[in-house]
């Protein structure tokens, strides 16, 4: 058991490091709007552009992106799972970290405990400015909660973290996230939930 993992504080992003999430839009692109973009060709964090869609259907996709039927039946991120019982179980405190609208928490909460996926804390995050008020945490306030090591697919949101934060930084390999500046910054590229224990355990070596 990782002893030395008690009190670690991991964020952990969501969508594409624990669910599946992408793979499922770019099906849905697919079946609703005609848009044949294989997974592997969304090179453009920006879905609008990864999957060619106008200004008039992207609104309407990124509602379907969020509706409850389709948060609740995405697919875990092979590993995802046994991995994060395993830092649970060593007492680690796992954070889930998302960009998804506030309004998503309940499906999120729904999918979260079906899979019987571990966390301390859910946190919606305005990573990207798309939400106003005070229904979403800011990056401001996110950079002040002292994780030790942050997994995130989003090269953005991956910089923002490796300059202001202490953390480690994992960059969870992506298509859109091949040119990086993250980690020109200290992130360090994974490439499976196996590469991400490994990198882990350097931060809490076993007892």
């Amino acid at each position: 058991m990782l002893s030395a993992m008690v009190n670690l504080r991991f964020y952990l992003d969501l969508d594409d490091v624990v669910a599946e999430t992408t793979r499922a839009l770019a099906e849905m692109a697919r079946r609703r709007f005609g848009k044949n973009v294989r997974f592997e060709e969304m090179s453009v964090f920006d879905l609008s552009i990864s999957l060619g869609l106008d200004e008039n259907e992207f609104p309407a996709f990124m509602d379907a992106a969020h509706e409850p039927d389709f948060l609740r039946n995405l697919d875990i991120v092979p590993g995802a799972h046994d991995t994060l019982m395993k830092w649970h179980e060593a007492g680690a405190q796992i954070h889930i970290v998302t960009g998804r609208p506030p309004t998503s928490r309940a499906a999120t909460l729904e999918w979260l405990e079906a899979r019987s996926i571990p966390f301390d804390g859910l946190e919606f995050v305005d990573k990207y400015g798309r939400y106003s008020g005070k229904s979403a945490t800011s990056r401001d306030e996110l950079r002040l909660r002292g994780f030790h090591a942050a997994i995130e697919d989003a090269d953005a949101a991956a910089l923002d973290l490796a300059l202001h934060t202490d953390a480690q930084v994992l960059l969870y390999d992506r298509p859109w996230n091949q040119v990086s500046q993250a980690e020109a910054h200290g992130a360090i590229r994974v490439y499976g939930w196996d590469d991400v224990q490994r990198h882990i355990e350097r931060l809490a070596p076993p007892s």
